[in-house]
């Protein structure tokens, strides 16, 4: 492997399900697979002390509210997460706090081009075989996320699972910690048309003995991840019912709380990730870790202030450009929608809507446009095959008003000319999509 242009093009040869509109769920995903991958490979990943997080919504944030209250108690902490914006090294990275500044880097070119040259041999034994079918880009890139986090000795490990949780390639650990964040309807193609075989799916991460935090659910998701619990005698602890947020307070650029769990209290918090469901996010993150504590898994104080203060994301409801008013965000579903609609109106209630919205194939395009009122829409397509059509997304909502751009970069145009004093511009309905647009935008904005 001569150089990281040549790695990545070898990754990219790898079927990738990211780009894929449809493919059987249950049978192209084997963890059968991705253990004897592993064991092929010698990746000892056993080893790795694992914050396991699954979820329809708010996993992200989540895993990031993790990595940084480990990194900010003096813990070298390994993070995956998925997807990414720009490069799939933002996918894997080490986030520790060397010399009283916050270090969060991402797996080096160098280490790239080194591993996959070390293990490219094992991975064409492994490209597709009769027994377990074809090996996976997502595969490939966990096998080397555990690789480089054994190789670098990170103290733990921070895990977001990619879609579902029971079959997803993540799943081969025994975590330490299981969190699994807001469930709702999302990728019903694959996970299932109901709510509860969704959360099966979800809940599928759930290990023997290993306790669970779990964002509040609804009632028939609740009972699932009981069920589940109780079935691999996981000890469950519930937000608003064993632990809560209090006194929560939304300010324009942050938002203050109160953490209380058990005999442990915590008072004036403050987090920057805006909107209400992030103190949910944080506070999932906190009694994860503060269990792990309290079992003896951690053995230092936590240094939670500086923690969720440092804990930063793109793409959730971030203010991109203040003139014009430009706010992105990657929900793409009906809850995170929901979770959208509750921000524009805490944050910017009296502001118009100038809505750019594209979609992948199988999402609930009509559940999503509809928690949003918008003043004029625009409905444009993003460069991945699952990026449904403009016309379809029109017609199938009956949006006889709607605008129509070929790209996001003649959206925006057309949402600029749409614009007046009292609108905002918001991206919206998929993280190909916001990716995309931060491309394009991220030399123009005018913070």
């Amino acid at each position: 492997m001569k150089n990281y242009k040549e790695a990545k093009e070898y990754l990219d040869s790898f079927i990738n399900y990211e780009r894929c509109p449809n493919f059987a769920y249950k049978k192209s995903l084997k963890l059968e697979r991705v253990k004897s991958l592993l064991r092929s490979l010698k990746i000892h990943y056993q080893k790795l002390k694992v914050i396991h997080i699954a979820g329809t919504k708010g996993k992200g944030s989540t895993a990031h509210f993790c990595a940084h209250l480990l990194a900010a108690s003096g813990f070298k902490v390994g993070l995956y997460t998925s997807p990414h914006f720009f490069d799939f090294r933002e996918r894997i990275r080490i986030m520790q706090n060397a010399k009283c500044k916050m270090q969060n880097d991402l797996i080096s070119k160098k280490d790239v081009v080194k591993i996959v040259g070390e293990i490219r041999p094992y991975l064409e034994d492994f490209r597709i075989t009769k027994e377990l079918d074809k090996l996976t880009f997502f595969e490939v890139y966990t096998a080397i996320a555990f690789r480089y986090f054994i190789e670098k000795e990170v103290d733990f490990v921070v895990l977001e699972t990619g879609l579902g949780g029971r079959l997803d390639a993540t799943n081969v650990v025994m975590p330490i910690a299981s969190i699994i964040t807001h469930i709702g309807y999302d990728h019903t193609d694959k996970l299932g048309k109901r709510l509860v075989q969704i959360a099966y799916e979800k809940a599928g991460i759930i290990k023997r003995a290993v306790p669970v935090v779990s964002s509040s659910q609804r009632v028939s998701v609740l009972e699932v991840i009981r069920k589940k619990c109780k079935k691999q005698r996981a000890q469950m602890f519930l937000f608003g019912r064993d632990f809560k947020a209090e006194s929560v307070k939304i300010r324009k650029n942050h938002t203050n709380f109160d953490f209380n769990f058990g005999n442990l209290e915590l008072g004036h918090l403050k987090i920057f990730l805006k909107g209400k469901s992030q103190v949910e996010n944080a506070s999932c993150a906190l009694a994860a870790i503060s269990l792990l504590r309290e079992r003896g898994l951690i053995k230092r104080k936590i240094n939670v202030k500086e923690g969720l203060r440092n804990t930063k994301l793109c793409g959730r409801f971030e203010v991109v450009m203040k003139n014009p008013l430009v706010i992105m965000d990657i929900a793409h579903n009906p809850s995170s929608f929901s979770v959208l609609k509750e921000n524009l109106k805490l944050y910017f209630p009296r502001k118009k809507v100038i809505l750019i919205f594209a979609a992948s194939e199988d999402k609930n395009v009509k559940g999503m446009l509809k928690e949003i009122n918008f003043s004029h829409l625009v409905i444009t397509r993003f460069h991945n095959p699952r990026s449904q059509e403009p016309l379809m997304i029109k017609e199938k909502c009956k949006l006889n008003d709607a605008f129509i751009a070929k790209d996001i970069k003649e959206a925006f145009k057309l949402a600029e000319m749409l614009c007046k004093r009292n609108f905002l511009i918001l991206i919206a309905g998929s993280f190909f999509l916001v990716s995309e647009a931060k491309k394009i935008l991220q030399p123009y904005a005018k913070l």
